[in-house]
């Protein structure tokens, strides 16, 4: 019988994601060697091959629990109203899928309109990560009409940056950025464009949680070893509980079906 997560106010958001098996942190042994795969993330790197990490934040895990997702708005609301940001922004904005799962609580906490982007995919190369374009057709804004746009995690901001270059096409514009999870390396409070509508524009970033993670080129010498030998997810949510597995498997508490995965070891 699958499990009904109900939070407490206060409970640590990171704790609550691990309770909905909606983390996947890459097991290590005492010397730093992998013992799980890594995992692609949609930006890229300048050879147009996805960039890949340790970790990975499954918000979809978390949708499952309306309650938990509850939790996670009532906390960007009050950072957002804690700064005195609240009356800056007109609607809030949901990027699919997470974000979009995450947009409704906030805006009806904040008091403002919701609207949010439906998933377009783009034709993808076999081995990388499926892409997508974003069609806000379905909802008409006014012109300057102030958004705050709300992913489900935000990390290198390439996708950031598609969606403010859509956004803009609508009239609206965007004055918040919000997620459940920041965990760029390089964006903590804020966000500057240096190119596109938005190009020098400083914009706030609120998240629910801020942990910043490195991410890695397929040919950094940190992560080649790990390349050549297949040790990458690329289907990470189609394949979700084999990541669930392997952190399992290391740290004992599951003994690995040695017939039954991809990944050497588990």
């Amino acid at each position: 019988m699958s499990k009904v997560i109900v939070p407490q106010r206060g409970d640590d958001l990171k704790a609550l994601a691990r309770l909905c098996d909606a983390l996947y942190i890459c097991p290590k042994d005492h010397v730093g060697k992998r013992l799980g795969p890594m995992v692609a993330y949609a930006g890229k790197s300048p050879d147009g091959k996805n960039l890949i990490g340790d970790i990975y934040f499954n918000f979809r895990r978390i949708e499952c629990h309306p309650l938990v997702v509850e939790q996670f708005a009532e906390v960007v609301a009050e950072k957002i109203i804690g700064a005195h940001i609240a009356d800056t922004l007109d609607t809030v904005c949901g990027i699919p899928e997470g974000g979009r799962s995450l947009a409704q609580p906030l805006a009806r906490i904040l008091g403002k309109r919701f609207v949010y982007a439906t998933k377009v995919p783009k034709p993808t190369e076999q081995g990388k990560k499926q892409e997508y374009t974003w069609d806000l057709s379905q909802f008409a804004f006014a012109q300057k009409e102030r958004l705050l746009v709300v992913e489900d995690v935000i990390n290198n901001l390439q996708n950031t940056d598609n969606t403010l270059e859509q956004i803009a096409l609508t009239g609206a514009e965007v004055v918040i950025l919000s997620a459940a999870l920041n965990r760029s390396p390089f964006a903590d409070t804020e966000y500057i464009p240096r190119k596109g509508p938005y190009a020098d524009k400083v914009l706030p970033i609120v998240a629910a949680i801020r942990e910043p993670y490195p991410e890695y080129s397929q040919t950094d010498s940190a992560v080649v070893g790990d390349v050549a030998a297949g040790n990458v997810e690329f289907g990470v949510k189609n394949n979700w509980t084999l990541l669930m597995v392997a952190m399992e498997c290391a740290s004992g508490r599951k003994v690995p079906d040695s017939g039954s995965s991809r990944f050497g070891g588990f």
